[in-house]
């Protein structure tokens, strides 16, 4: 089994023009036609032909190998047809990397989607986080869906434990954001990308619990922003240092908000602090 979809011509067109005015690709598109999974009424079609008014075209998503299924752990918080909205755990990489090349959220999801009888899954990340980032992640569960979500519809916001209480209590870090020496750390520079993110204090003390907002998404962003205004992420090794009471940094991006292309129908998610994270926040 593998995910189908059904476009009726609205007037005389061709199979290739009904479906990229759909969101089909050239590239999936050629993909299909190659597979041979593209059906004009009830007849298989890998040609380019004329569609009539009114006439239905439909495709299926060939199988693929591109990523390992891994059974693995997974929270799952919200399930559509086309998309997985899952709570990724710190210590667990989002993707695939070198150094671990099934053990992923991804390699998660697949196992997940073939178990529900999906043949050869190739989901896709969308809103990747970084491997002691816990909290919600936004999946799509085929390359289609990936084409077609708007970005701009997407809303992430983080809350985080730092070092000390940042003033003003509500506050706007606009500093650019480049790669430092090591490849690794991102540092504040003239030459860097735009960076934008804005904080609120939600409890203050020597540890505050804050709300943050991106407006760009650069790499370690809110790591590297904090740090840069002399408030780490408690338990950040790279940007602040390691707190021996936590294995990794409190940092979760707790509120998600997408619109489906599908349905247009808009969601609103989110978490409660982790139950592993200092007393007393709110």
């Amino acid at each position: 089994m593998n995910y189908q979809f059904e476009f009726t011509a609205p007037r005389e067109t061709t199979v290739k023009r009904l479906l990229a005015a759909n969101g089909v690709s050239w590239r999936l598109y050629k993909r299909l036609a190659d597979a041979h999974t593209i059906w004009l009424g009830r007849r298989q079609t890998s040609v380019n032909e004329r569609v009539a008014k009114a006439a239905k075209v439909r495709f299926e998503l060939p199988p693929s190998d591109g990523v390992a299924a891994t059974p693995g752990p997974l929270t799952v918080v919200l399930e559509l047809d086309n998309w997985l909205v899952v709570n990724k755990p710190a210590g667990l990489n989002s993707v695939p990397g070198p150094s671990h090349p099934t053990e992923s959220l991804l390699n998660y999801v697949a196992a997940y989607l073939a178990s529900e009888g999906i043949d050869g899954p190739q989901p896709a990340i969308m809103t990747r986080l970084d491997r002691d980032t816990t909290g919600l992640v936004l999946v799509a569960k085929h390359v289609f869906a990936q084409s077609l979500l708007d970005e701009a519809t997407v809303t992430k916001r983080y809350k985080a434990v730092v070092v000390g209480t940042p003033e003003p209590a509500t506050g706007v870090i606009d500093l650019p954001l480049g790669k430092a020496e090591d490849g690794i750390h991102r540092v504040v520079t003239p030459a860097g990308q735009a960076a934008v993110t804005d904080y609120r204090v939600l409890t203050p003390g020597p540890q505050s619990l804050v709300a943050l907002t991106l407006h760009t998404g650069r790499t370690h962003q809110i790591r590297a922003h904090l740090a840069a205004i002399d408030h780490p992420v408690v338990g950040d090794p790279l940007y602040g240092q390691a707190a021996a009471a936590w294995p990794h940094q409190l940092l979760q991006a707790s509120d998600l908000t997408f619109t489906d292309p599908f349905t247009a129908e808009r969601h609103d998610l989110s978490l409660p602090l982790p139950a592993d994270w200092p007393e007393g926040l709110s």
